[in-house]
């Protein structure tokens, strides 16, 4: 994907198109899905909230809490639980396109707004381990009512916070930003981008949805498979990223 390519709308006026250009510069930060799919909307949402006089600060606030959002509403573990969360997440990662591109619209830019957004980072950790403990709760592992659910899930936030609040502190005031050596192999190829999108958060909620539509309709039993597998890719990857991060060193 070129720096230069545009993901467009085929309706967007030119004063779209030049916004786009202006606050939606290529990434290789970008995934498949932010790109081709949140981007084309989240322009237009950019508009809406500085007509709001919305802050990008603001946004990044409610970018994290959708995102954990999403994590609490997994553990409800019903058909529609799921597919809230589909939703929930999507909104989370659709906001936190909005406010890069609201910062830079509006030239609002803060130490503050890069931590809110190493956040936005470490509110996925909750929603994989809500995937475990639904899991659990679809294979009648573990059996808990709505309201132990969601103190089970605001104890997992609260723990891991309480290490990634300082944490992100600390990566916010440091001195350089290391470019990560697994997303440099991701951009290699549109099979690894494909292949990281599948593995990753947006990827399952998608595979998650089709699954419960699919279930709701026949009398096949999907979700507890999906999320199996997706645990186990995640533990691979885990192994993975280690390797090829630790091997990084031997050239600094």
């Amino acid at each position: 994907m070129s720096s230069e390519k545009l993901t467009t709308f085929f309706f967007d006026s030119n004063k779209i198109i030049e916004l786009r250009r202006q606050v939606q510069p290529y990434s290789a930060k970008e995934d498949l899905w932010s790109w081709y799919v949140l981007r084309r909307i989240s322009i237009y949402i950019t508009i809406l909230f500085k007509k709001m006089n919305l802050s990008p600060n603001a946004v990044s606030w409610l970018s994290v809490l959708f995102v954990l959002l999403s994590g609490m509403l997994m553990i409800l573990a019903t058909p529609a639980s799921f597919i809230l969360a589909f939703i929930s997440y999507n909104i989370g990662y659709l906001f936190d396109c909005v406010d890069g591109e609201l910062a830079r619209l509006t030239r609002k830019t803060s130490k503050l707004g890069y931590f809110i957004d190493m956040l936005i980072r470490a509110a996925t950790l909750p929603v994989f381990l809500s995937f475990l403990v639904t899991l659990l709760i679809l294979t009648n592992l573990l059996t808990l009512t709505i309201l132990q659910a969601i103190i089970l899930y605001v104890v997992i936030v609260s723990i891991i916070m309480s290490l990634l609040l300082p944490l992100s502190y600390d990566l916010t005031f440091a001195l350089s930003e290391q470019t990560d050596p697994v997303q440099k192999i991701r951009n290699k190829s549109l099979l690894f981008e494909f292949s990281g999108f599948i593995l990753g958060l947006p990827g399952f909620y998608v595979l998650l949805v089709i699954c419960t539509i699919v279930e709701t309709t026949t009398d096949l039993v999907m979700a507890p498979y999906l999320i199996a597998v997706f645990l186990f890719f995640l533990m691979v990857k885990v192994v993975l990223r280690a390797i090829v991060t630790i091997r990084t060193f031997k050239n600094v």
